[in-house]
Parts: C-alpha cells; sequence; structure tokens
C-alpha cells in the first residue's frame, strides 16, 4: 500500500490485551511496527510475531520451514510495504492498530475459546482464515509473496496444534 492509503485506514487506539488475549503478541507485533516506523500494529506485523514466536516452538517449527515461513522471510517481505511513517503514540498502555489487526485478534480470541488464552498459533490461522477477507490487511500479500499455500498451510498448523 502506499502512503496516503495508509492515511486513509481509520486506526483504532485500544488498550493493551489481557494475557488471555495474547498480550505478548501484541506487545511484540507493536515493538516490530514501531522499528519499521509504521507507528500502528497492521495484520502482517501480528502474523511476524505469531510467526517468531511459534519459531521458537518445537512443534510448529516443522510446519513453518515446511511451508517456506521464517520471521526472517516474513520480516522480509513486510519491508516491501510502505507504512504511513506516523508518530509513534505516547500512550504506553495503548496500542494503535488498523481495523484488520483487531479483526485478526477477535478471529483469534474466537479460535482459542473461551477457556484457553490466544496463542501464536491461533494469530496464523486467523490470518489464514481471513485470507478471502479483502479488509485484513497485507498479511496475505505476505504470504503469497512466500509462495505459501494457505488451505495446506492451515490443515498442517491445525494438525500440530491438535498433538500438543
Amino acid at each position: 500500500m502506499r502512503d496516503s492509503e495508509y492515511m486513509q485506514i481509520a486506526q483504532l487506539s485500544v488498550a493493551l490485551p489481557t494475557v488471555r488475549q495474547g498480550r505478548e503478541i501484541v506487545l511484540l507485533a507493536d515493538l516490530e511496527s514501531h522499528e519499521t516506523g509504521f507507528g500502528f500494529v497492521d495484520a502482517e506485523h501480528l502474523l511476524l510475531a505469531a510467526v517468531t514466536l511459534c519459531n521458537g516452538m518445537p512443534r510448529f517449527r516443522p510446519v513453518l520451514e515446511a511451508h517456506g515461513v521464517s520471521p526472517e522471510a516474513v520480516r522480509s517481505e513486510i519491508s516491501v510495504f510502505v507504512g504511513a511513517r506516523a508518530a509513534c503514540p505516547d500512550e504506553h498502555d495503548r496500542v494503535a492498530c488498523t481495523p484488520a489487526a483487531a479483526r485478526v485478534l477477535a478471529r483469534a480470541a474466537v479460535l482459542a475459546g473461551p477457556a484457553e488464552r490466544v496463542r501464536p498459533v491461533h494469530v496464523v490461522l486467523a490470518v489464514l482464515d481471513g485470507v478471502d477477507d479483502p479488509f485484513m490487511g497485507s498479511a496475505h500479500d505476505v504470504l503469497d509473496a512466500l509462495g505459501v499455500e494457505p488451505r495446506r498451510f492451515r490443515r498442517a498448523l491445525r494438525r500440530a496444534a491438535r498433538r500438543a
């Protein structure tokens, strides 16, 4: 997306989620977005954070490797997209995010269920579940650029999650 398109996207300022709602994922995504100068979290930042955390889990690393998904590859593809270069908010208890990121987090919470906390695999699955949603942001473009077949990747991740 171009700078002007990002500026037209309504940004949400949401309170940091609880641990059950994936706080560590959101904080890592926020860090990634700030380091790249975006100033807000989008779906691709959540994808990068979730892939980074999944890569450290022995049951998910082989699935990521088999589908050509690594933190470095995702980060490289994200750098292709130009961010708004917005100033980072001074609020430390809130995170600025796009509607696409809010949708990914909401879907991840549904996938986790009411009794379980949102885990990185839920975020990756939420991105994959929204593959046909044109409002999910550029996370799908990142996966597409990596040559990921969403349905096969989703099945493999779900299989690995069930074995956990």
